[in-house]
């Protein structure tokens, strides 16, 4: 018990320590992901040492610190486009029409959640892209899936660039519209891209409806309930499909993500289903039934000040000066 009154006390004050510097916190984490996200192109699409040189890349995250994620994601798309763009000018304008397409959902659906298509390349190469569904299922609506289902997109339009980048072949014109054509046959025949997208989607979606229902410790068996939704789709996917998951690599990465999950739940809200009031009222229309659920926090201790010093010149100092009454008489002279 003593443990989890610890634990509640640094969550108050971390919480604490976050209101009071939430105006330079915010653009620090910001320019973390940004700088992650130009990172993570340069790193997979490396074909350009002046666009990868490091003063760039903290130029860029900079910037994108102070900028809205639909123009984070517009800046990365930019980059990503040069980048290919000295690999081969003709895969370029590809991949501006691919993006442009994708820009449009990202634009109109993604909201204040677009950082989710930045992160997910990012958190790929780290075998934890799977928080991103976890974490938005908690704190988001179903629409968080366009901006996801698009992050997986991009990822995977990365990898067939990459891959369609080391041709050197492309002299003419039935070259170029060949490798057009395998380009978007190898989109369109990766089962692993629209597998991962549909179960990242319905992950959030599953969760979204889970955590609406009224019962005890809704948030923490929403976010195991996301998690075994990952692992039984990836499963279910790799024997059906056999799209060549690494499964003991996504069940790590899965329980991982979920670990993580619970930590920002943790931080960002705790109820305690002990002192559950069950509430009624009416108005001049309506008689309510409400189950109010508190939430749990704890009281930083207080601090008690001492201060030692003189005790005589402190009872002289707080003692007010007495005043002399002196009573005159009829002719102004005192008694």
């Amino acid at each position: 018990m003593e443990i989890i009154t610890k634990l509640l006390e640094f969550r108050g004050a971390a919480r604490r320590f976050f209101q009071k510097y939430q105006v330079f916190i915010e653009p620090v984490f910001r320019f973390l992901i940004a700088y992650a996200a130009f990172h993570t192109i340069n790193r997979s699409l490396n074909y350009s040492a002046k666009l990868a040189n490091p003063v760039i890349e903290l130029g860029l995250a900079a910037v994108g610190a102070f900028l809205p994620p639909v123009i984070l994601i517009l800046f990365c798309g930019l980059l990503a486009i040069a980048q290919i763009y000295f690999a081969s000018p003709i895969l370029a304008a590809l991949v501006v029409v691919i993006f442009t397409v994708l820009y449009c959902f990202i634009a109109r659906f993604s909201g204040k959640y677009g950082y989710a298509v930045v992160a997910i390349p990012v958190l790929f190469p780290l075998n934890i892209p799977y928080i991103i569904p976890l974490l938005l299922g908690m704190v988001a609506t179903p629409m968080a899936a366009f901006p996801t289902v698009c992050g997986v997109i991009i990822y995977y339009v990365f990898r067939v660039m990459k891959e369609a980048a080391l041709r050197q072949d492309i002299t003419s014109l039935d070259a170029t519209l060949s490798l057009y054509v395998d380009v978007v046959d190898s989109l369109a025949a990766n089962k692993e891209m629209f597998v991962t997208a549909a179960i990242f989607a319905v992950i959030i979606i599953v969760m979204c409806l889970l955590r609406k229902l009224r019962f005890e410790f809704v948030f923490e068996i929403t976010i195991a309930i996301g998690a075994v939704v990952c692992i039984i789709g990836f499963l279910l996917a790799d024997l059906q499909l056999d799209i060549g998951k690494q499964i003991g690599t996504m069940i790590l990465g899965t329980l991982g993500s979920m670990l993580l999950v619970y930590v920002a739940q943790f931080f960002r809200m705790v109820l305690d289903y002990t002192s559950v009031e069950n509430v009624q009222f009416e108005d001049d229309d309506y008689y309510y039934y409400v189950k109010a659920v508190p939430k749990l926090d704890v009281a930083m201790p207080e601090r008690n000040v001492t201060r030692f010093g003189r005790q005589d010149d402190t009872a002289a100092a707080a003692e007010p000066e007495e005043e002399e009454f002196v009573f005159e008489g009829e002719d102004g002279q005192p008694k």
